[in-house]
């Protein structure tokens, strides 16, 4: 028995016909079959009753289902619990991250890293962020830089990095009606938003939730009619055309404002912010190398808001380590922020 067997004979129960699950398996029936009947054989019992509608577990097929489920979880449990000790014997943190958050974030945590951390090694991957949770979940990634809407506290340890202010985007475009009304405010009420088409995200990423929430919170419905590619730079490249606003914090767009081909008002009354997280799996031990990781994500943090990148609150709030499988020291104080 082996876990190809055990995959093709979960997938066959679930989908009910051997024909169907070759079809989710992308591989010929025949094949499954195959594997199939030696699991069968191996077993001493038909766990299968089979017609011209599908397959069926008999008795003995619910029994071994139980157990097949256990012998797949354990399995995946043991990759990627040897796939974690691999990189925490070699300094390697995976963070994952939104593009809002990667666009103040990843270059001068990179170069940190790599000026004063040569023992890390990091590796950055980018996703909305529903994304990002699901790669914390799954061991994707060791540390996720997330919204507080997407914490799961049944697997997730979170640690408060800033509360960030939202903004009205505008394309400064002389020929944009949007940018003629709104260029000479620096700050916007909430209800006013209710007088732009808005290019927005749906209620699937954390963006689109935290503006329901304001908008239950306040009784003030937006107008959301604005076809969106639900991509940062494709929203904001449409702003810079005068095709519709976006509210944003300022970590996705304070490089086009200091270029001056967007312009941001503060949404006020009530204030629009949230906090933005660094979680870990708590079902995994913290490393050294994490807890590094995520003092310099916290101190890299605190640089950017105070050059006006990433406009809000700190909200330092590191862990404790806990294991000891890896020794991290600076080899120098020079700041490359």
């Amino acid at each position: 028995m082996n876990s190809k067997q055990l995959q093709y004979f979960l997938v066959t129960v679930q989908k009910g016909s051997i024909a169907a699950a070759a079809r989710e398996l992308d591989i010929a029936q025949p094949a499954i079959s195959q594997q199939l009947a030696n699991l069968e054989r191996e077993m001493g019992s038909a766990l299968f009753e089979r017609s011209f509608k599908g397959v069926s577990l008999t008795t003995a097929g619910e029994v071994f289902e139980k157990h097949a489920k256990k012998l797949i979880e354990d399995i995946n449990a043991a990759k990627m619990e040897l796939h974690q000790l691999a990189a925490n014997q070699h300094g390697v943190v995976r963070v994952g991250m939104l593009p809002s958050i990667g666009n103040v974030l990843s270059m001068s945590l990179i170069a940190l890293v790599n000026e004063s951390y040569p023992q890390l090694k990091l590796e950055i991957s980018t996703g909305p962020s529903y994304a990002v949770k699901e790669w914390l979940k799954t061991n994707q990634v060791d540390i996720a830089l997330t919204y507080e809407q997407e914490v799961e506290p049944r697997f997730m340890s979170a640690y408060p990095l800033i509360e960030e202010f939202m903004y009205l985007v505008v394309g400064v475009n002389e020929a944009s009606a949007y940018y003629q009304l709104l260029r000479n405010r620096d700050v916007i009420c909430f209800w006013e938003l209710s007088q732009f088409e808005l290019l927005t995200p749906g209620p699937k990423d954390a963006l689109g939730r935290l503006i329901e929430k304001y908008e239950r919170d306040t009784g003030v419905a937006l107008k959301h009619d604005k076809a969106y590619s639900g991509q940062l730079m494709t929203g904001l490249r449409q702003v810079i055309q005068g095709e519709g606003l976006m509210i944003l914090p300022s970590s996705a767009m304070y490089h086009l404002e200091e270029s001056k081909v967007i312009k941001s008002l503060k949404i006020t009354q009530p204030d629009m912010k949230r906090q933005v997280l660094a979680a870990t799996n708590s079902t995994f031990a913290m490393t050294d190398a994490m807890v590094k990781m995520l003092s310099i994500i916290q101190e890299v943090s605190g640089a950017e808001q105070a050059a006006g990148h990433w406009r809000g609150n700190l909200m330092n709030k590191l862990p404790k380590n806990e294991s000891r499988s890896v020794g991290i020291t600076p080899t120098s104080t020079a700041s490359v922020l």
